[in-house]
């Protein structure tokens, strides 16, 4: 008997461990206005608000009037809508095990991702009927539209969305390691398929290059430890007079074959250097720079200006830190470009190749580029990479459609859809999921751009002080349900 009772108390123990890890609290509730239930499987529901422990395997349920945010173990933190379920699958933080895997049933989310996904860009999942969101340390909105309330919502908003978008290109190629940085903003991880922008600066790691495709089927390939930054691009295919595209090219080596704003106007296409500013005539060519040809402008390190710039920098080397050249090699393998110096202008054509040392010094016919700059490690001509015929395609969100509704306010996020396909999209953003596919739209809609649910970033005592005088609009109380705190 006491054998028997020794294996029935090991068997509760092993019991009560297990069923202590299936709880495991994972994060709280920070803020519930209305109803909010959470319920594990196999258990009965419980009322929860304010300060309340979420667990791993708990679904979480808003009233029809009501909302909560939430924050997980990692610092993501979440608004959850009125009408929404949201399951919390496995929340796992422990050292070189986090991951988190989430799913939105019904309703949608406001969040601001933690620690998880930008330690791991690929752990962070959430995942609905018609799509999987991954989660690259980003703000985003995501919103499963069942029916007509997100239209009715569209309609009521009473503003019209912002139609133009802020992406002139997309990563084709990536091998290694990227980074991007609007004018002093944090830095972000590229990928593959995910948005450039005016007034990006482009930075490559070590064996690492990246391929841009531009919206006007313009093409440049930056080579390993290289700077390059978007300083205009605007692409009018109907008004070609307003075209114009310049950039700065700061470091390393550049590959690049024009499209058609060079085509279409010579002058609106320029790539200015150190020592130089390229004048194009609608061609293909290299250029290396290294040594006192680097731009200052290279120098800064955006990798320092947020834990995920701070993560990046583990990842890739300063990207000043060159070979012994010095100077500024160019070579031309398509029509021709004229080096605009400060005092005169260099025309090389076809098949030539030049070498300016400084901006006071006038080039060097040279043979070739050196054979140990030449190859700019394995970086491909642009020309030579296939762009995905989709790469540009968005649709019209004027009529709201049901299905999931994905828009980025920072960051980035890769939605993998029915078919397979995953699309990328970042700041400013926004695609469709349906059970066909996922497509980017050609603008955020109105319901999620003018959201009325609140940031979960930006609420504070105060603001849930306003919240709970006026309600979410600010002019709702009437309408809301009951407060649990």
């Amino acid at each position: 008997m006491k054998t028997v009772a020794n294996i029935s108390i090991a068997a509760l123990g092993a019991l009560m461990v297990l069923t202590c890890l299936a709880a495991e609290e994972v994060g709280k509730v920070t803020f519930s206005r209305g109803v909010l239930t959470g319920q594990l499987d196999g258990e009965q529901p419980r009322l929860i608000g304010k300060g309340v422990a979420l667990r791993n395997g708990e679904t979480l349920n808003t009233g029809s009037r009501g909302f909560a945010v939430i924050e997980l173990a990692d610092g993501t933190r979440m608004t959850l809508r009125p009408s929404t379920t949201f399951k919390i699958d496995n929340v796992d933080t422990d050292q070189g095990e986090e991951s988190a895997l989430l799913s939105l049933i019904r309703g949608g989310l406001r969040a601001i991702t933690g620690f998880i996904s930008k330690a791991k860009p690929d752990a962070f999942r959430i995942s609905t009927t018609v799509a999987t969101i991954g989660i690259r340390g980003t703000e985003f909105d995501a919103r499963l539209c069942e029916g007509g309330e997100c239209q009715q919502e569209e309609d009521a908003s009473g503003r019209e969305a912002e139609r133009e978008s802020r992406v002139v290109g997309r990563i084709a190629l990536l091998r290694g390691k990227a980074s991007g940085a609007v004018d002093g903003e944090p830095s972000r991880v590229l990928t593959t398929g995910g948005a450039v922008y005016e007034r990006d600066q482009i930075q490559t790691g070590i064996k690492s290059f990246v391929v841009i495709a531009f919206n006007d089927e313009s093409r440049a390939t930056l080579a390993p430890q290289s700077a390059f930054r978007i300083e205009e691009h605007e692409f009018a295919p109907q008004q070609p007079d307003e075209n114009n595209s310049f950039f700065s090219f700061l470091q390393g080596g550049l590959r690049m074959v024009t499209g058609l704003i060079g085509r279409l106007n010579q002058k609106a296409l320029r790539v200015a250097t150190p020592t130089a500013t390229i004048g194009i005539r609608g061609t293909g060519f290299d250029l290396v720079c290294e040594g006192a040809c680097v731009s200052e402008s290279a120098l800064r390190d955006p990798a320092r200006d947020s834990l995920l710039g701070q993560f990046i920098d583990l990842l890739m080397k300063p990207a000043y830190a060159l070979g012994d050249g010095n100077g500024m090699y160019a070579k031309v393998w398509r029509g021709a470009i004229e080096l605009q110096l400060q005092n005169d202008t260099v025309l090389l054509e076809n098949g030539r190749s030049a070498y300016l040392r400084n901006d006071f010094s006038m080039p060097q016919m040279i043979a070739d580029i050196p054979p140990g700059l030449r190859i700019m490690g394995g970086a491909p001509r642009p020309d030579q990479v296939p762009i995905p015929e989709d790469a540009f395609i968005e649709i019209d969100a004027s009529v709201i459609e049901p299905g999931l509704y994905v828009n980025v306010r920072k960051g980035d996020v890769a939605v993998a859809g029915v078919d397979g396909r995953v699309v990328n999209i970042g700041a400013g953003e926004a695609l469709l999921a349906n059970d066909l596919r996922a497509v980017r739209l050609s603008f955020v809609p109105a319901f999620q751009k003018f959201d009325v649910m609140p940031d979960p970033a930006r609420i504070t005592v105060q603001t849930e002080t306003m919240l709970n005088l006026f309600g979410a609009r600010g002019d709702d109380n009437n309408t809301m349900e009951c407060t649990v705190q």
